[in-house]
């Protein structure tokens, strides 16, 4: 998270904290010494908020977080160090004061309801979620989709992925892969907020065999690279949670390499822990550092792609649950330990 991650004041709670990019430069060092060989961005359009999400220019980096030679540096610094660098992009919803809705010129870009309300995303008025059947729509972000390749990155998270339609997804991916094949393009499949099964009988069926999770995560073969695995992550936790243990945990093995099976070989899957929407790890181990480390080491066993949240390494943790709270991610989303 680029405004936590090396920050310059005080932590002040859904404010900027004065993290950016340069920053980022400055601890490639550390990052790299820690043993991962890539870093993955919160979004750093300019924004409306700390953390990159509510979009108000996708053409402009934010001043809090940089320029857009910081961003071209960090990429060189980055492949420098022979890592991978992650974007996060954001096409499903802007904020209200981006000048595509404030305008009032565009009007056909974004949803509305039957009494001409415009569609919010999670019911956020501020939030205005576009209409990505719109040919000119699919246009802007593929756009911006290249420029994020020919900037360098390697790989391109998609934010709220259950919320543009799958034809949106599908030209999108086509469209950069002509030109950059080896971009992966990598969805936030989370939740039911949105979602909408491409077969409504497979989804019921695999939903009855598996899980809704799993149901989800698996309409997106062949329309995405792969996703993030809530999924996993769910097993994981809830192992945990149960007390049941990782290591020697025959039902838990058995429950991820019938999950793993799921997919074909060539869609992947992201694992981690936790991020910055749910409580970290640390929390659900109830305090115990062994614990996390063996959840660390037995997430590494599987020899997929693995994200870990800054500060684990550093015991950082949360004191209560943060849905059961307002605001309660600001728990996880707090500054970088670095003394």
């Amino acid at each position: 998270m680029i405004d936590r991650f090396y920050p310059n004041a005080k932590f002040k709670e859904r404010r900027f904290n004065g993290g950016n990019i340069k920053g980022v430069i400055e601890k490639l060092d550390y990052i790299q010494g820690l043993g991962v060989n890539g870093i993955m961005l919160t979004p750093f359009y300019q924004t409306n908020g700390y953390h990159g999400y509510h979009i108000t220019d996708y053409d402009k980096v934010d001043s809090h977080f940089g320029t857009w030679s910081d961003v071209n540096l960090l990429v060189q610094e980055v492949h420098k160090r022979n890592m991978i660098i992650v974007a996060d992009f954001v096409p499903n919803h802007c904020h209200i004061s981006n000048s595509l809705y404030a305008d009032g010129k565009h009007k056909d870009w974004f949803l509305f309801d039957i009494e001409g309300k415009v569609k919010g995303f999670a019911n956020l008025d501020f939030l205005p979620m576009f209409n990505t059947d719109n040919a000119e729509v699919q246009q802007f972000f593929i756009d911006r989709g290249l420029k994020l390749c020919e900037v360098g990155f390697d790989a391109i998270r998609l934010d709220h992925a259950t919320g543009p339609t799958y034809n949106f997804w599908k030209t999108f991916n086509a469209a950069l892969k002509k030109q950059y094949p080896n971009v992966q393009i990598i969805g936030e499949v989370w939740g039911k907020l949105d979602f909408k099964p491409r077969n409504p009988f497979r989804y019921f069926l695999n939903k009855f065999r598996y899980s809704a999770q799993e149901a989800r995560q698996m309409e997106y073969i062949g329309i995405l690279d792969g996703v993030f695995d809530f999924r996993y992550q769910e097993l994981i936790c809830n192992a945990v949670k149960t007390n049941r243990g990782l290591e020697g945990n025959t039902k838990l093995k058995r429950l991820i390499t019938k999950h793993f099976a799921n997919y074909p070989s060539d869609f992947q899957l992201w694992l981690f822990l936790d991020n910055h929407d749910l409580n970290r790890f640390l929390f659900e181990c109830k305090g115990d550092k062994k614990l996390l480390q063996e959840a660390i080491n037995y997430t590494k066993q599987w020899h997929k792609p693995f994200l870990t949240y800054y500060g684990t390494e550093k015991g950082m943790s949360n004191e209560t649950d943060i849905h059961q709270m307002p605001y309660g991610d600001e728990q996880v989303r707090k500054p970088m330990i670095w003394d």
